[in-house]
């Protein structure tokens, strides 16, 4: 499943993969790249950051809440670049994060039901 959040170089880009029970997601931006893989299960959670990225306030609340709502195990692997961003693109990459996420669960509520 795809689905891409806002418009213009702070667009996110999801793509979603069921495997069993289990939910994969990767989610990119502007120059896509792989910044953080965070997983989670059961309340747990395991994340790497490669240095001197931020991806992580992409793929925590992600795994997060993909893994709550359908108790199952999620990973993400994100990455968004975009050069010389400032306050006002990293508030909407954050608003298109958190839009993501609920069109995400969505989605999936959707392809379990089919």
């Amino acid at each position: 499943m795809k689905l891409t959040v806002g418009s213009g170089p702070t667009a996110l880009h999801y793509e979603i993969t069921l495997v069993g029970a289990d939910v994969l997601i990767l989610l990119t931006g502007g120059a896509a790249h792989i910044g953080c893989t965070a997983v989670s299960d059961d309340g747990r959670l395991s994340v790497y950051t490669a240095q001197e990225h931020r991806d992580d306030a992409l793929a925590i609340p992600l795994a997060r809440k993909i893994s709550a709502a359908f108790h199952c195990v999620c990973t993400v692997c994100a990455g968004f670049h975009l050069d010389d961003i400032e306050g006002a693109d990293i508030s909407q990459v954050l608003v298109n994060g958190k839009e993501g996420i609920r069109q995400v669960i969505a989605m999936i509520e959707t392809a379990k039901t089919k």
